[in-house]
């Protein structure tokens, strides 16, 4: 079990945080729920020592055709046939437990059987229980339980995205306007991942950010091995070395941003962190035209083309 400080921090939230700023009541408040965790996880151990097979609660690395799923736990069977070796894991559970019985959400649910799993060592699990008040809104404590971690060997998964590819002046069946081109992430950033106003735009944004397509489905359907996504930093030193200069348009506005690709995933970054020094221009100024030719230029069109 982690050491009380951390616990705490963890669960500062705890009754809507109606103690925190009062230690010595939340203090005592939470030393309670400590107690609770620690009989937790002492049924826990108690039940499922650490046997050389997968058990409740333990960690599943494995992948299918659409994602790789580091964090998947093995939970209650939902089933059957564990007395044939079948395990019922969840993609990306959570459980609330007593140590004895659990009840895990998150899905989505595989039946896989136990042979296909490779010991890799041992990491955490954090598990949910109700606090020293007992169930209700906001009565939930958190904490980590140590288990195991198994691997189902993999291969990288075949679909991260697929590419629509219609062409300008493109109209839905009610007569609205379509992108030119449009990608969707399959898997957990499933949706839609970028668009474009051009085909020449596509191929522009493909090429400078080293993303690889590949017919599918007739000539203007094509799938990648690459998901898109999108996220902000909020100082400089969190940007990774290997990121390119590119303008990223995030909160309406144009930004110079950074590309990177590790080969699976390509990241948009941009950099979101408050400087009170900036002057936003006004309305129907120069610098407010400007600012709006810019954004033209660049939407849907990152590479400026």
């Amino acid at each position: 079990m982690e050491n009380f400080e951390d616990f705490k921090k963890r669960n500062v939230g705890f009754d809507e945080g109606l103690w925190y700023g009062m230690d010595e009541y939340f203090d005592k408040t939470m030393r309670k729920c400590y107690d609770v965790a620690l009989k937790v996880e002492q049924t826990y151990n108690e039940l499922h020592p650490n046997i050389n097979e997968p058990q409740i609660l333990d960690i599943v690395e494995f992948a299918d055709d659409f994602e790789v799923y580091k964090r998947g736990m093995i939970c209650e069977n939902l089933y059957g046939k564990s007395e044939f070796g079948m395990l019922c894991i969840c993609e990306r559970g959570c459980s609330h437990t007593d140590g004895k019985y659990f009840s895990t959400g998150g899905g989505a649910f595989r039946h896989i059987h136990k042979s296909k799993l490779r010991y890799a060592g041992e990491t955490e699990n954090v598990v949910w229980t109700w606090g020293c008040y007992g169930s209700g809104a906001h009565q939930g404590i958190y904490f980590p339980l140590k288990v195991r971690k198994w691997i189902i060997p993999y291969e990288t998964p075949k679909f991260g995205s697929k590419v629509y590819i219609r062409g300008k002046n493109a109209k839905d069946c009610y007569g609205r306007d379509l992108d030119a081109v449009w990608i969707e992430n399959f898997g957990s950033y499933f949706g839609h991942a970028k668009s474009f106003n051009s085909i020449k735009a596509f191929k522009a944004w493909a090429e400078y950010v080293g993303y690889n397509s590949y017919a599918f489905d007739g000539t203007f359907e094509r799938r990648s091995q690459q998901k898109i996504q999108h996220r902000c930093i909020v100082k400089m030193e969190d940007l990774p070395e290997n990121a390119k200069p590119m303008k990223v348009i995030a909160n309406g506005r144009v930004h110079d941003g950074w590309v990177v690709n590790d080969g699976i995933t390509i990241t948009e970054l941009w950099l979101n962190a408050y400087d009170p020094n900036e002057v936003r221009p006004e309305y129907g100024t120069k610098e407010w035209d400007d600012e709006i030719k810019l954004f033209h230029k660049y939407c849907r069109n990152p590479m400026g083309v």
